[in-house]
């Protein structure tokens, strides 16, 4: 069995076909999605990346910086029972170092190259890749969709072309006027104070997207063409999100976690799971990616915290009715539901009252119009449910959904 985990680091699902994107350019990634298991609301627990990997491995979300010492670690238990491991990344990315530690083999790309096509290479020249009598599973993570998007230099063309109707079909554009040049490497303080800046920051993240997906569509195509008559699976998802100026705001440093840094794509390509285009509404999140993998390669999901996704049978199967997302470097948290967004931060002044954010979905899916000061009965529920789950963790699921009930 050959089973591949291919992190798109900074994904979140706000380009992507297959969540409802209709300008991008991502036919490889439409096709996959189109023969996956897709969720439809998959959020990380953490924002921050080394409680993310904690997560990862131990199907735990309660406080991921003081995960017990005692959790089950897939990777450990696939290299006792004879798998081989292999971690495939960037050697000047620092978030995977010691996460990489965990892997029979490790791969730490040095390059200068811009192209994620770069990981696919590894992939193809892999022990993992290459060993058909041995049972594998090699981790792949691309640092391509964060900036800079120098990857997406030779996918701007297309991507100019859809993005050009919606650009002169805007009120203050003249008709004559020609599209904003695309910014490929903004910097960190970046700020689109108008819609045609955020337009060619849109244009450069949106190349390197169909750069990410050029490289998908060859990696589906070398797994095909080695193992295309055995068993094997393709996770793709993210570790977390990024926006591009959503709400004011470029990069990964968020001060209230809105869904751009949270909602991730997940899809599981697995083609003789019976699974392929199905979709899942749940909530899910990364604490359920442990049991999945485990339950994927055949080993034991017990300890876990999560659910493995591939036991889930109808759309709204899943594991819990609701997501939790905290950041400890900002205090920043959210709890969502298929209804609501309740937002909670440290108050800016020691001592001070918490500070609140609340939002109805769907209808503003956006996270744009905040209600807290005219729902002011909910403040009190947002801080309770919050304070049980940091407690409690999942143990409290049932005791918030009855909270937020009333």
């Amino acid at each position: 069995m050959k089973v591949f985990i291919i992190i798109l680091k900074g994904a979140n699902t706000a380009f992507l076909p297959c969540y409802g994107n209709n300008w991008t350019q991502m036919p490889n990634l439409n096709v996959i999605a189109a023969q996956s298991l897709v969720l439809d609301h998959y959020y990380c627990s953490s924002y921050q990346e080394d409680e993310i990997r904690k997560v990862w491995l131990g199907g735990d979300y309660q406080t991921p910086h003081l995960l017990p010492t005692n959790l089950p670690c897939w990777a450990e238990t696939l290299k006792d029972n004879g798998w081989i491991t292999e971690f495939i990344g960037s050697a000047k990315d620092p978030a995977n170092e010691g996460f990489s530690s965990n892997f029979t083999f490790k791969n730490r790309i040095a390059t200068n190259s811009p192209s994620p096509l770069v990981y696919h290479q590894a992939m193809i020249e892999s022990s993992g890749f290459n060993k058909h009598d041995k049972n594998s599973l090699i981790w792949i993570e691309v640092p391509s969709l964060l900036p800079p998007w120098e990857a997406g230099k030779d996918f701007l063309d297309p991507v100019q072309e859809e993005l050009q109707d919606y650009f002169l079909n805007r009120e203050e554009v003249e008709e004559d006027e020609e599209f904003p040049v695309p910014i490929l490497n903004p910097d960190a303080d970046f700020d689109s104070s108008d819609d045609k800046t955020y337009l060619a920051l849109a244009a450069g993240c949106a190349a390197a997207w169909a750069a990410v997906d050029d490289m998908l569509g060859a990696v589906i195509a070398s797994i095909q063409e080695k193992y295309g008559e055995e068993d094997f699976s393709v996770i793709i998802t993210s570790d977390r999100g990024s926006a591009t100026s959503q709400h004011g705001i470029f990069g990964t440093k968020p001060g209230w976690l809105y869904r751009e840094f949270t909602h991730l794509p997940f899809l599981v390509y697995k083609p003789k799971s019976g699974n392929g285009g199905q979709r899942r509404m749940g909530y899910f999140q990364d604490v359920d990616l442990a049991p999945t993998i485990a339950d994927i390669c055949g080993i034991s999901v017990g300890g876990y915290k999560g659910k493995s996704i591939m036991q889930t049978k109808f759309i709204e199967d899943c594991a819990r009715k609701f997501a939790y997302t905290h950041d400890s470097k900002t205090g920043s948290k959210v709890i969502r539901t298929c209804s609501r967004a309740y937002f909670l931060k440290q108050g800016e002044l020691v001592g001070s009252d918490p500070l609140i954010k609340y939002f109805a979905l769907p209808d503003d899916i956006l996270e744009i119009n905040d209600i807290s000061k005219t729902e002011l009965h909910y403040q009190e529920k947002i801080v309770e449910s919050i304070c049980l789950l940091e407690k409690d963790g999942v143990l409290a699921q049932g005791k918030i959904e009855a909270l937020l009930a009333n």
